[in-house]
């Protein structure tokens, strides 16, 4: 047994071991009862610090779910990392980022919040630039320096709650005096961890990173920690006027624009990776417009089944030799194990809605929820087109490379038969397929129920599906020509660049970097000097000469020059 298989297997044990153990909490109805444990550790003149543990339901069943998909994603990683350089590194890296993020879970201290934020932040640029090229370097700094805008809005806003002593969210009435600027400011925190618009350029970038990181951060901790945060101070921010539809706003957009673009993405990961940001925009609209624990329930269920997929991508990837074109993975599925593509089939199904799946239960609810609050019309027409190219991408994602015609790979399956790679998808599968029911049975909030007439379910149903429609008429639509085609294609582009927002966050920083580059090099060519030291005594040593010379002329000496020079004048003018 190799480093990575000794120390994955340990961590993947006390990961699901802890999941089992919160579940057991869980159905043994302790954790229907809030627990809050502080033990404080500063106190001076008005102001404490401590460390607050709140144990409640929520926390809990997200705590659950995080360790679950841990575990399956360190016992896929065995096989999957097999071989790999840096055997003993990982499994420390994605241990490390499952505490940070248990600290965020259960610590609601805007202190330790930072701090677990933090270590999120570190350990996710560890593992983005895990395989040490260009590319990935390039990715990783574009992530931890977007996301360090979300740190310094936390920064901001725990210093403005320090003014009334305030640092946690049990104490948030007491933000009455920055009240309007805190919430902001958390907003804005969350919405860049959650990668909404305009930080949303850095979840597809971050596919560099190994797939199994990419199910574990990208897909169920990571990007939903901006939701959970909201979530957690939802009765705090729903006081501020404005702020929660302004929200709602951002969602939709991020929702339109995730979704839009997968259907044009030809990266397998990148289009699972704009998927998570059109779910991730869907969870932050339908909490925008007042229904958090629906938001909640889709980001659990959303969890299960996107790390699923990014799973399953990951064994397609090894299949075809380490590709990630759609169009070079074509007949892979002929030669896969069925096990494998039926839990594909189990993880799509439920991202498009299928009835009685886990995605099911949240996705038409939120739908539903959405159409009976009449937020807009332009709103729910872009949640109607954003939830309808779910569709569109996953059919895509099957007809054109699993189910596509045979390709040059052979019909023989390859290690996506293996006990470290069979065992996790399938507790995945199951999540992804038994979850929702099982949420709506016990979690009383999230059952609600909508009055919609027949004739708006069956429109809902029939745009959902439209996009099987668009896929099957795009091989016999013709190819026009002229100014048409351009037009088009400037489409196309504008969609896939994320509406350039990519290329816009990409070119900041390279301009950055290049006048940095130019001026240390004018600065070590001797700029430095004539600026610097140098200069500055050479200007302090002729100012001091022209000081000594005028302290030397006395008031007499003064005189007689300006009485020759009086007599110079009057001589020229006779």
């Amino acid at each position: 047994m190799t480093k990575l298989s000794g120390g994955a297997m340990v961590w993947a044990s006390v990961f699901l071991f802890a999941a089992v153990s919160l579940l057991f909490v869980w159905l043994g109805g302790l954790a229907h009862s809030v627990f809050v444990f502080e033990w404080e550790f500063f106190s001076a003149c008005g102001f404490s610090l401590g460390v607050l543990v709140l144990v409640d339901f929520l926390g809990v069943l997200f705590s659950f779910v995080v360790c679950l998909i841990s575990g399956c994603v360190l016992v896929f990683s065995v096989d999957y990392m097999s071989g790999d350089k840096f055997e003993s590194l990982f499994s420390v890296l994605v241990a490390s980022f499952v505490v940070a993020m248990n600290v965020l879970i259960f610590i609601p201290n805007l202190v330790f919040v930072l701090l677990g934020w933090d270590l999120l932040g570190v350990v996710s640029f560890l593992l983005v630039i895990y395989y040490q090229n260009s590319s990935s370097v390039g990715a990783g700094m574009l992530t931890v320096l977007l996301n360090r805008i979300g740190d310094v809005f936390l920064v901001l806003s725990i210093g403005l709650g320090s003014a009334a002593g305030v640092w946690g969210i049990l104490e948030v009435g007491l933000f009455a005096q920055y009240g309007g600027v805190i919430g902001v400011l958390l907003v804005g925190a969350s919405m860049t961890k959650s990668a909404q618009v305009p930080f949303s350029v850095w979840l597809p970038a971050a596919m560099a990173a190994p797939t199994p990181v990419s199910a574990l951060v990208h897909s169920s901790t990571l990007v939903t920690v901006g939701v959970y945060f909201l979530f957690r101070h939802y009765s705090f921010l729903v006081c501020m006027e404005g702020l929660l539809p302004a929200l709602s706003k951002v969602g939709c957009l991020t929702l339109l624009m995730g979704s839009l673009g997968a259907c044009l993405e030809l990266d397998i990961k990148k289009l699972v990776a704009l998927s998570t940001l059109s779910h991730l925009g869907f969870m932050v609209y339908v909490m925008g417009i007042g229904y958090p624990a629906l938001s909640v329930f889709h980001l659990l269920s959303h969890a299960l089944f996107k790390s699923l997929l990014f799973l399953c991508a990951g064994v397609y990837i090894h299949a075809a030799g380490s590709c990630q074109d759609l169009r070079q993975m074509s007949g892979l599925a002929w030669g896969s194990s069925p096990l494998l593509v039926a839990c594909t089939l189990a993880g799509l199904s439920s991202l498009c809605g299928v009835p009685y799946l886990s995605g099911f239960y949240s996705k038409d609810a939120i739908l539903e929820g959405s159409i009976s609050s009449v937020s807009g019309l332009v709103e729910i027409l872009c949640l109607v087109v954003g939830a309808g190219a779910s569709c569109f991408y996953s059919m895509r994602f099957l007809l054109h490379s699993v189910f596509g015609s045979v390709n040059s790979f052979p019909l023989s399956g390859g290690s996506d038969g293996s006990f470290y790679v069979s065992v996790p998808i399938f507790l995945l599968s199951v999540g992804s397929i038994v979850f929702g029911y099982w949420m709506q049975e016990v979690w009383v909030s999230i059952y609600q129920t909508f009055n919609l007439s027949f004739f708006v379910k069956i429109g809902l149903f029939l745009s959902l599906n439209f996009g099987i429609v668009i896929l099957a008429l795009d091989n016999f639509v013709p190819s026009y020509g002229g100014w048409f085609d351009l037009r088009i294609k400037f489409v196309a582009l504008f969609l896939s660049s994320l509406w350039f927002f990519r290329w816009c966050f990409m070119s900041v920083p390279g301009f950055w970097l290049k006048f940095s580059v130019s001026a240390v090099d004018g600065l070590e060519m001797g700029w430095m000097e004539v600026i610097g030291g140098q200069g500055v005594g050479d200007v302090s040593v002729g100012f001091s000469a022209k000081l000594w010379g005028f302290e030397a002329l006395s008031v007499l000496v003064v005189l007689r020059l300006v009485g020759v020079f009086l007599l110079i004048v009057g001589l020229f003018l006779l």
